[in-house]
């Protein structure tokens, strides 16, 4: 099928204990592709089951690479496609909320223990909320203090994401004859697969087709969200206009050569790399505050989506932030056949989301 943009892959035939009622799946849903993965939970370990990516231009008669909002009734198709192509077995699963669809803000609230925290929150999230809250679903977690901050507050993380948006998934979900068994917005799942192994406060880079979302992540709490409006799509469109050259060639050349230091390579830099300025700009504002606001350093940053994977922006980011700077790579969390590690560890960052999904559910990670 032409709408496999990654290679999907079944080893299920390799794990004679394999039931379909112990699989879940993790499905994110992005605007340039979507992303599932089935894994299985086996003596406190999740196994990789089977995985696949498709992209949206197969179903809009676009270019790959471009971001493109697709009617409901498109993405359970493209999911039950996927499904198949992957030899997907499971028949429950969760999926990821997109940022843009989300509110998420810190509060101060005095400390109170987490019933009174929960009525106390009801009323409070009112006054930052800007619709009616009973149009939203809500949830919150204490940020753990730091040495130095008032010992009567404590900071909550907010979020809340409408109703009809989660009605929307859950019909996506029910025209592909998938059981839902949840639904969280993004950036959590990436943060959960990422943090579980990463001591001190982390800065992640998720850079999507339309926007890049960049979060800080400390003691396995998310602190701290922004959002940028530019990301993959825009570095293509950057090399079309530069190169005098279709969307489709471009986004060819930022996948084979992007940002490296090859010397075919110096003008796709000098194109692209305005873009990622500004959004390491951005990020810097945001790990100011967070340290003013703590007095904790960042010692790492770490890069998620497809965006990831363009060629010498690992080093980029090094120069541009002054610290250690990591691809994710969610599959390290998974069992899987050794073969399949030079294939895993060339898309993983692009998995982060629905890895991060997909063992919530299984609850393999805290």
């Amino acid at each position: 099928m032409n709408g496999i943009s990654l290679q999907s892959f079944n080893p299920l035939g390799l794990f004679k204990s394999f039931t379909k009622d112990k699989s879940v799946l993790g499905i994110d849903v992005g605007t340039a592709s979507l992303k599932i993965i089935q894994v299985r939970k086996d003596r406190e370990q999740a196994v990789l089951e089977t995985y696949g990516e498709l992209s949206t231009s197969a179903y809009t008669g676009g270019e790959a690479g471009r971001a493109t909002l697709l009617a409901d009734e498109k993405v359970s198709e493209m999911l039950v496609d996927l499904q198949r192509e992957a030899g997907v077995t499971a028949t429950r699963g969760i999926v990821s909320i997109p940022l843009r669809h989300s509110f998420i803000t810190t509060i101060d609230m005095p400390e109170l223990n987490d019933q009174q925290l929960a009525e106390a929150i009801q009323f409070e999230a009112r006054r930052y909320i800007p619709i009616p809250l009973s149009d939203v679903v809500v949830d919150w977690w204490r940020i753990p203090a730091v040495e130095g901050e008032n010992a009567h507050t404590i900071k909550i993380l907010l979020a809340a994401v409408q109703k009809d948006v989660v009605e929307k998934y859950k019909r996506i979900l029910l025209q592909a004859k998938i059981e839902s068994l949840g639904f969280e917005i993004e950036v959590f799942s990436a943060a959960r697969i990422l943090s579980s192994r990463m001591r001190g406060a982390s800065i992640i880079f998720d850079i999507g087709a339309l926007s890049t979302k960049i979060f800080i992540v400390n003691q396995g709490v998310v602190q701290a969200v922004h959002h940028v409006d530019r990301a993959s799509q825009a570095f293509s469109l950057a090399i079309s206009q530069s190169l005098g050259v279709d969307f489709k060639r471009a986004e060819q050349v930022k996948r084979d050569v992007g940002i490296s230091n090859r010397p075919e390579a110096t003008g796709v830099r000098h194109t692209i790399t305005p873009l990622l300025d500004s959004i390491f700009d951005e990020a810097d504002r945001v790990r100011t505050t967070f340290r003013r606001r703590t007095g904790l350093p960042i010692d790492h940053a770490i890069l998620v989506g497809g965006g990831s994977l363009m060629p010498g922006l690992v080093d980029y980011a090094v120069e541009k932030l002054g610290i250690e700077v990591l691809l994710s790579n969610p599959f390290s969390q998974l069992v899987y056949p050794a073969f399949l590690q030079p294939t895993l560890k060339s898309i993983a960052p692009s998995f982060s989301v629905a890895t991060g999904l997909a063992l919530r559910t299984l609850g393999t990670i805290d």
